[in-house]
């Protein structure tokens, strides 16, 4: 299963170098390509454009990855399948704290690194507590969950549109930031998601022992030894931090985190290690995949937002009906 999902992923990698909104055909695409390889300066349109495709690919692949781990485990965490940090307002708080740094007189330092992962990473966090909060409030009714979530994030969204509409002479680099997905991939954006993956995964693994007896539930893993409150805090915050270097580089992706983990289910129902990293391959590969579509559907780009939102709408409104035919 891995090395299907990888290789279906490389392959949908390749396809997208030779596509975007620039038009060039096959023959200047491996032109470009030929040029970087043999390390000529990359002086010519053909190897910049071919520059620019392969930092997106690469971005896509690394944020993706990292929604999908980050769906997989705020899920697990409130042991809820329609749960995402897009749905439930974390992306949306990370954007909005963004924000306020830049309307605070601070724009300049929002491309620096600790401000990227700095400010995001609190508005994250902020949003967490109060999910914490509602879903104590609420138990485990998944649908109303969700909606409070929803309605968290319309606000925070409101919020957002508030600040721009009233300062778009400041943040109008936040606008095209938080709208155009991977259309602004760095080197600098790269590593910041790559940081937040070397962090998480490593502490993921470790936790998958005690993780499958929470999923049983908490009498269960209680009387295996297994602190609850840690497992599903820790759980939380990782998933925050993912959801918060997403956003610091690409803006707000949606859906992704919520399609992977199910995406993955359809392979295997086991939870485990291998569960884990197949998340974060259809992660990627849903990412990249909109992306493609994104730059590949009109002359002027689509926001990838908008065409994984076009396909999770619906598919959220299949999973809330079977949800509660579950319940």
């Amino acid at each position: 299963m891995l090395v299907g999902t990888a290789a279906i992923l490389f392959v949908v990698t390749g396809i997208s170098v030779f596509f975007g909104s620039a038009g060039l055909v096959p023959s200047e695409v491996f032109h470009g390509l030929r040029l970087m390889i043999g390390g000529a300066p990359m002086g010519t349109p053909e190897a910049q454009i071919v520059m620019l495709r392969l930092l997106r690919i690469g971005l896509g692949v690394l944020v993706g990855a990292s929604l999908g781990l980050s769906g997989f485990l705020m899920q697990t965490a409130f042991r809820n399948p329609l749960a995402d940090s897009y749905l439930l307002g974390v992306s949306g708080g990370a954007q909005l704290a963004v924000t306020l740094v830049a309307l605070f007189g601070l724009a300049g330092t929002v491309a620096s690194v600790p401000v990227m992962i700095a400010a995001p990473l609190a508005g994250g966090l902020l949003v967490l507590v109060m999910l914490l909060v509602i879903s104590r409030r609420i138990g485990h009714d998944l649908l109303a969950f969700l909606l409070s979530g929803l309605a968290l994030s319309y606000m925070l969204n409101a919020l957002y549109s508030i600040l721009v509409s009233t300062r778009p002479d400041i943040l109008s680099n936040t606008i095209f930031w938080s709208w155009m997905g991977l259309n602004r991939a760095s080197e600098t954006g790269m590593a910041v998601v790559a940081a937040g993956l070397i962090v998480a995964v490593p502490v993921v693994m470790s936790l998958m022992r005690p993780l499958r007896s929470y999923l049983v539930g908490d009498d269960f893993a209680q009387n295996l030894g297994v602190n609850v409150r840690t497992i599903r805090i820790s759980l939380l915050v990782v998933s925050v931090i993912l959801a918060a270097t997403d956003v610091a580089a690409s803006g707000v992706v949606g859906f992704a985190g919520l399609f992977s983990p199910h995406l993955a289910r359809l392979l295997t129902h086991r939870t485990d290690r291998t569960f884990v990293v197949l998340t974060m391959l259809m992660g990627a590969t849903v990412v990249v995949v909109g992306d493609l579509i994104a730059r590949s559907v009109s002359v002027s780009e689509v926001p990838l937002n908008t065409v994984l939102s076009l396909f999770g709408a619906p598919y959220l409104i299949w999973l809330s009906i079977k949800s509660r035919r579950v319940m």
